[in-house]
């Protein structure tokens, strides 16, 4: 800092003593200078093209920034003639312009660390005894300017009170140990104004900030404030101060253009009047459409945003305002102020303008016409309680009593302690610096209420540590007068989640949880998976454990199938009984004897098999039911092929029965039957070996179901079990199926081709349905295929045998038979 200040002396003596012209009536001799930077004027003229370091001039009038320079005017001459705070002691004051440019602010706080009665500031490696020209400075406004005037005064501990400055870097005390404000910081206007985006429901917004330290420092404080609490900002933008830029219009339309993609109706605007006006301008002639405005001090007091052409049509504004009172007196004071002269002369006379000078360089400072008007918007009681809060630190800091103050040397930093630690009373209330070095006296919310052309500031709530709102006095612009929404997001329900809307990561739409999903906590953005033992039905919060889906016993299709099973063994048992009475006729010798008996034997095995499939399977039981049908199915089979050989010798290749038919139709067939049955068992013994039907519990299958189920491990050995008997079948079905007998004969080989026909037809659609099904119905389809099988094998071979022993006994004769049994009875061969 010391380089910089060495540096800067130069420039201190050649311009500093120049003052602007707004500034100069607003100095005052006393016992302790007190220095004042405020905005006087707006909009520099030469400071681009600048060269040298010379005088820095405004082009016109800052209404505001006048009245708050009164106001601090007015609190000193009232300190002067107070008789209990400083008796004796006169306070003077040296109030500065700085156009709202760090270059003239840093000009004025230069020359009031100048060493007192010089215009220098010394280079020295200790200043505390070092006395500058002032004992403590008010303002500036604008936390841009406070941050390079708080380095500089905080370099030598000059206590600075700011009466504007809300900027939250300015809290931090290690940077800026003397800087004071009398203002609340953004961070509680930021919770004010999340506050009321939560009263309303309002969490899909826009926020725009100037491109200066307040904006962005409120914006960024905002947006984290935002987040917290689930607001999701669709539009975070920065809009340009100076608007002389070139570039500035099309920032400002492109804003606008943004603003006006992401539908919301909320739009949060921190900045001050003019980049506020020129945004507001750009917004009604691009016909953005009536919005929520939610403003702050900066610009919604503003009479620069209030004059704008058509302002009535941008919507509703609300916005937070300090609470301060009118300062008693003050009205009364300017108004004799500006009555005691003509309002032009007294620009001239109080602003030290010749009146012979038309050239002069306060030429465009404009006039006070319309300052009254601003008296009745303008906060002046921060300016007041700043040097008020000045005063009390050093009526301590020198040990004033009743009776008077003694006259010492008082140097800055000695005021720092009693500023820290001791409150302090001002216009009829009590203050204190807070931890942040700021006082805190909350907010007001105030409606811009219109009534015809004229604009009323309507108070509709107010923040100090909560909100309070009283809704039924907001009156909102919208079409229908009611309150308009801007709903991004929603809190979910539970067995809900979040799901992500467009590119707006905070923004998303509920999505119930699938099924066999569940919602695990309010933050989850997914719905978590059930264990694999488990299920969820849709929008669910847990998992229940899963039922186990088998064939049931008593369930309707279960029954159904074990009514035909019952219907079948019924037939067999008296197809079985009809044989066995009339075993020695020529019918029943015809159709295969005892062999016959023994296949309805096997066919009511093979019914009753179909019971392994019903019930809660089990590892035992998926290994029986294969080999236990397949077993059953090559028995009766077996029968069937000594049956079919025997009628192709007879039919087909009579040379050569003589030499097979005993082998075929005596005792040695059961050998055949033996022999077929016993093969079939070594398959089956191949078949545990390459890999039996396991029990498998299928989670996949049904939503909130485990089925069991016997799930085929290798099809090669299930091919090996069931291939054989298709080859057997396929034999059968070659012997028989091209017998021709006469029409007035029976023919013995018409049952078998049906029979193997069958066969074929239910094996082909259960080989179908079997590999394709991993339902409940799989047991169903090997059940059906069962019953189906012995259901026609009974229908097409044995039952119209029982039907001629019944109703056709005559047909039962040897004549008859003559041509299929050759006469050789199958009792005589056995």
């Amino acid at each position: 800092v010391i380089p910089k200040l060495l540096l800067c002396v130069s420039f201190v003596r050649a311009a500093a003593l120049q003052p602007t012209c707004l500034s100069a009536p607003f100095r005052r001799a006393g016992d302790y200078i007190i220095g004042g930077l405020f905005p006087f004027g707006m909009d520099t003229t030469n400071l681009t093209a600048r060269s040298e370091p010379t005088l820095v001039t405004c082009e016109r009038l800052f209404a505001d920034g006048f009245i708050w320079a009164l106001g601090m005017k007015f609190a000193i001459e009232e300190i002067n003639n107070s008789t209990s705070l400083l008796p004796g002691v006169k306070l003077g004051y040296d109030i500065r312009d700085t156009c709202f440019e760090p270059v003239v602010a840093l000009q004025s706080s230069l020359l009031f660390l100048t060493q007192n009665g010089t215009t220098s500031i010394g280079a020295l490696c200790d200043y505390t005894d070092y006395q500058p020209r002032v004992t403590a400075v008010i303002g500036p406004h604008s936390s841009d300017l406070c941050l390079v005037t708080a380095k500089l005064f905080s370099f030598f501990l000059v206590p600075q009170v700011s009466y504007g400055a809300s900027s939250e870097k300015l809290s931090n005390k290690e940077l800026f140990p003397s800087f004071y404000r009398t203002v609340p910081s953004d961070k509680n206007l930021v919770e004010a104004v999340v506050l009321l985006l939560i009263k309303f429901g309002w969490n899909w917004i826009a926020t725009i900030g100037s491109n200066d330290e307040y904006g962005r420092g409120a914006q960024r404080l905002f947006s984290s404030a935002a987040k917290n609490h689930s607001i999701c900002i669709a539009y975070e933008g920065i809009i340009p101060v100076d608007l002389a830029d070139p570039k500035a219009k099309s920032q400002l339309e492109e804003t606008v253009q943004l603003i006006n993609k992401t539908s919301v109706n909320i739009i949060v605007l921190f900045a001050f009047n003019q980049p506020a006006q020129a945004l507001l301008e750009h917004s009604i002639r691009v016909g953005l459409g009536k919005k929520v405005w939610i403003g702050t001090e900066a610009w919604v007091l503003s009479d620069i945003a209030t004059s704008i052409p058509n302002i009535q049509s941008i919507g509703t504004v609300l916005g937070f305002i300090m609470k301060a009172g009118p300062v008693r007196g003050f009205q009364k004071y300017v108004s004799e102020l500006l009555s005691s002269v003509p309002q032009d002369g007294y620009c001239r006379e109080a602003l030290g303008v010749p009146a012979r000078a038309p050239g002069s360089r306060c030429q465009r400072c404009g006039s006070l016409h319309g300052l009254p008007a601003r008296l009745r918007s303008s906060q002046v009681e921060p300016v007041y309680v700043a040097a008020y809060s000045v005063a009390h630190a050093l009526h301590r800091a020198l040990g004033c009593t009743r009776a008077g103050c003694p006259r010492a040397a008082v140097r800055p930093w000695q005021l720092l302690h009693f500023m820290n630690t001791t409150p302090f009373e001002a216009n009829g209330q009590r203050f204190r610096f807070e931890q942040a070095r700021s006082t805190n006296t909350g907010y007001k919310l105030i409606l811009w209420h219109w009534k015809n052309t004229t604009l009323t500031y309507l108070p509709v709530g107010d923040y100090e540590e909560s909100l309070n709102i009283s809704e039924s006095k907001i009156q909102f612009h919208t079409a229908d007068k009611k309150e308009p929404t801007s709903e991004c997001l929603r809190e979910c329900k539970p067995g809900q989640v979040r799901r992500i809307k467009g590119f707006h990561l905070c923004c998303y739409d509920c999505t119930d949880c699938p099924e066999n999903t569940f919602w695990s906590t309010n933050e989850s953005s997914t719905c978590t998976p059930c264990p694999e033992h488990q299920w969820a039905p849709a929008r669910s919060t847990r998992c229940s454990d899963r039922s186990e889906r088998y064939l049931f016993w008593d369930e309707a299709l279960a029954v159904a199938l074990l009514t035909l099973m019952a219907i079948i063994l019924l037939l067999a048992s008296l197809a079985a009984l009809l044989f066995m009475k009339h075993l020695e006729t020529p019918l029943v010798q015809a159709a295969g004897g005892r062999r016959s008996l023994f296949a309805l034997f096997v066919l009511i095995l093979l019914a009753l098999s179909s019971c392994l499939y019903i019930g809660k399977p089990s590892s035992e039981l998926c290994v029986m039911q294969q080999m236990v049908c397949a077993l059953c199915i090559n028995a009766c089979f077996s029968t069937l092929l000594v049956k079919s050989l025997e009628i192709a010798l007879e039919t087909e290749f009579p040379r050569w029965a003589p030499t097979f038919l005993p082998w075929v139709t005596q005792g040695r067939a059961w050998l055949l039957v033996a022999l077929c049955f016993l093969t079939e068992g070594l398959f089956c013994c191949c078949y545990l070996r390459l890999g039996p039907d396991s029990l498998v519990r299928d989670y996949k299958a049904l939503p909130a179901e485990v089925l069991l189920l016997c799930s085929t491990e290798s099809w090669a050995a299930f091919a090996l079990v069931h291939g054989y008997n298709i080859c057997l079948a396929f034999v059968c079905f070659l012997c028989t199926f091209m017998v021709a007998t006469p029409d007035d004969k029976y023919n013995a080989a018409r049952g078998i081709t049906f029979a193997m026909a069958i066969y074929f037809t239910i094996w082909i659609f259960f080989v179908v349905y079997f590999a394709t099904l991993n339902t409940v119905l799989r047991p169903v389809t090997q059940i059906c295929t069962i019953l189906m099988l012995s259901l026609g094998i009974l229908g097409t071979y044995y039952i119209p045998k029982c039907c001629i022993i019944l109703f056709k006994p005559d047909l039962n004769t040897v004549d008859y038979f003559l041509s299929s049994t050759k006469g050789r009875p199958e009792d005589n061969s056995q």
